[in-house]
């Protein structure tokens, strides 16, 4: 069935670009620039939208841009801002962060007050868990201690790994989810992929409902899940984390519409080349 797709929804790592995380630089995956560029000469809307926590959102467009890839300002996500955003919307003032800049600064801007995890952090209306290496027992009880009292527990991505230039990376807002969970029994809200709430501010974004993007990613548990939650048109590549074989091991209705080697083979698609 052909579709006429209005916003390409594309990932970062493993995707677009691989990120050398000791040199705080990315190089662009095969394929990626030229499609990009396909997609603006179709008239899609191109959003860039990241499951990490490492940088605020403004943090990434000049080192994508080092690396060859332009996104437009605005149309880069991560699951820290789109979560500040929706907290902020309902009304939740005053949270306690574990997580480093990429984090803080948009809850930041989004006008909330920041509370460190420290034991004498005093009451909070939530806890946000994002991507950091700074922390230990004392913060970590911190945060369990704010849950115990009655606040929500929220996180921007609970990944277990992501795809770097050096292979898997640990995603340890994820592990520390974990022990929050295992510690409070409460669950922990995600923001980020594969919850579709990111596919919400693209549509706010772009005007495009779910049903006319199209999601690219490399990893099979969280673009591809989260496409297919929303009932978007959703793309695989195997530069990442995951080959060709894994895709194909998911169930009929949760698989990739489709799986790519690169980017390379995304300009010649009919949505592209010819669109609906």
């Amino acid at each position: 069935m052909t579709r006429t797709i209005r916003a390409a929804v594309f990932d970062i790592d493993g995707t677009l670009a691989l990120m050398n995380k000791k040199a705080g630089t990315f190089t662009a995956l095969p394929g990626a620039v030229d499609a990009l560029a396909a997609c603006e000469a179709a008239g899609i809307a191109v959003i860039a939208y990241t499951n990490g926590t490492f940088f605020p959102p403004a943090h990434y467009y000049p080192l994508l841009a080092d690396a060859g890839i332009r996104i437009a300002p605005g149309h880069l996500l991560t699951p820290a801002a789109i979560a500040a955003e929706a907290l902020a919307r309902q009304g939740y003032a005053r949270i306690m962060v574990m997580g480093g800049d990429g984090t803080r600064v948009p809850v930041r801007d989004a006008g909330i007050e920041i509370v460190e995890p420290t034991p004498d952090a005093g009451p909070v209306d939530a806890v946000l868990l994002g991507y950091t290496r700074d922390f230990g027992a004392t913060e970590l009880e911190a945060v369990v201690q704010a849950v115990w009292d009655g606040a929500r527990p929220f996180a921007g991505s609970v990944a277990p790994y992501f795809a770097s230039s050096n292979g898997r990376m640990l995603g340890i807002s994820g592990a520390i989810a974990a022990a929050l969970e295992n510690a409070t029994d409460q669950k922990v809200t995600v923001f980020g992929k594969p919850e579709v709430a990111g596919l919400d501010t693209v549509t706010a974004l772009t005007g495009a409902a779910p049903a006319e993007m199209a999601v690219i990613g490399d990893d099979p548990k969280l673009e591809i899940r989260m496409g297919r939650r929303a009932g978007a048109l959703t793309v695989g590549v195997t530069t990442g984390i995951a080959d060709e074989a894994l895709f194909m091991s998911f169930p009929a209705d949760e698989r990739a519409h489709m799986v790519l080697s690169s980017l390379e083979q995304l300009a010649d698609l009919p949505w592209l080349t010819e669109p609906a």
